[in-house]
């Protein structure tokens, strides 16, 4: 994970909000889904909170978590299902 000020990619600003969102949809809790996507809860928070951007295979580990494509993830591309 890269601090924010360090990241050398460029990320839709909601991004840590949108995730937030989808996993509370989902039922779970911080702990819970940090849990299975692999890192911590303190890390997830960060990722949501946006201090933290996630590394590229984080980001496939929480596309699979929230059962999205990681284009889905990033609003690269629009979801099933959205018209």
């Amino acid at each position: 994970m890269l601090p924010v000020e360090e990241r050398g990619v460029v990320m839709r600003e909601d991004f840590g909000g949108e995730l937030r969102a989808r996993r509370e949809r989902l039922g779970r809790s911080l702990r819970s889904g940090a849990s299975e996507i692999g890192i911590s809860a303190s890390m997830l928070s960060q990722v949501e909170t946006g201090k933290l951007y996630p590394s590229v295979s984080t980001l496939y580990q929480i596309a699979s978590f929230l059962d999205v494509s990681l284009d889905g993830l990033l609003g690269l591309s629009p979801e099933e299902g959205e018209g």
